[in-house]
């Protein structure tokens, strides 16, 4: 029986020191492909920022425009502070699905990463569109880091001084005179630390903006209103807000197709306020 113990307990040993080992190799394993993979995630970002041309023809979308103000847009590419190759595109959208967005890829198979995209449209407003790049992308199995990678196009460019999570060209958003505007920088509200330290350090705070909101909009039921940002400029600074149908009085079945959209600027220092139904044309 002390022999048959013995055996049972020197087996149960061999299995408790053999699992101790392999949860140690895991564990120790795991650590080192974490170790590995912030290392290598450094030296791959740095040989996909290396990649100089962006051959992918990324997608860009047009929204709250009317038909006849995106129906020719002229593509250029600004490199060095030179446009070179016009391009016109007419009604070269993808096909029309009722969306409100309209999308389009940039019509150039290949341009440089430095280079600056810039888009006009039928009713003359500019649109910048630049910071187009790869990033590192590690392979994951189910054993963790796997060693390899590979670089992916990250389209998240900005426009217009504006970065957004994908190339959305908003009617709103163009720019009439690129000379004045290129010095305005919008500082969007989803950016919160940004947003609230600037409007921190402003006379009208942000509460004090939204009351005035309220008690100048021409009618007291309206469907929905936005924050956008805050609009720095070399002289003046605005929050941003948008507004969509006044009147509730519509039935639902005409709600979307009498929407009407509009801008708010009320000044950061002064609390002037400013409302524009053609936004940005009777800026």
């Amino acid at each position: 029986m002390n022999k048959y113990v013995k055996g049972c307990l020197t087996l149960i040993a061999v299995v408790i020191t053999l699992l101790a080992i392999a949860i140690g190799w895991f564990f120790w394993s795991s650590s080192n492909r974490i170790k590995q993979a912030e290392i290598d995630g450094i030296a791959f970002s740095k040989e996909c920022d290396s990649v100089k041309f962006i051959t992918e023809q990324p997608e860009i979308q047009f929204a709250k425009f009317k038909k006849n103000e995106i129906s020719v847009l002229k593509f250029q590419i600004l490199r060095e502070g030179k446009f070179i190759q016009d391009t016109l595109i007419k009604n070269g959208f993808k096909k029309d699905d009722g969306n409100e967005y309209k999308t389009i890829a940039i019509p150039y198979k290949s341009f440089l990463k430095t280079d600056t995209i810039v888009v006009t449209t039928q009713n003359k407003l500019h649109y910048y569109i630049s910071g187009y790049s790869h990033y590192a992308y590690l392979h994951y199995g189910m054993t963790g880091y796997l060693g390899s990678h590979d670089c992916r196009f990250n389209n998240n460019p900005s426009v217009n001084n504006e970065v957004f999570s994908s190339a959305i060209l908003l009617r709103q958003n163009g720019w009439i005179n690129p000379e004045i505007s290129k010095h305005i920088k919008k500082i969007s509200a989803t950016d919160s630390i940004e947003y609230y330290g600037f409007a921190k350090r402003c006379k009208i705070k942000i509460e004090d903006a939204e009351r005035i909101l309220k008690e100048k909009r021409k009618n007291q039921v309206f469907r929905t209103t936005t924050i956008n940002g805050i609009e720095v400029g070399p002289e003046n600074s605005y929050y941003l807000f948008g507004e969509e149908t006044e009147s509730g009085t519509l039935p639902d079945d005409l709600v979307p197709r009498n929407l009407k959209h509009y801008v708010v600027k009320i000044n950061c220092e002064t609390g002037e306020y400013k409302r524009y139904s053609n936004y940005p044309f009777d800026n």
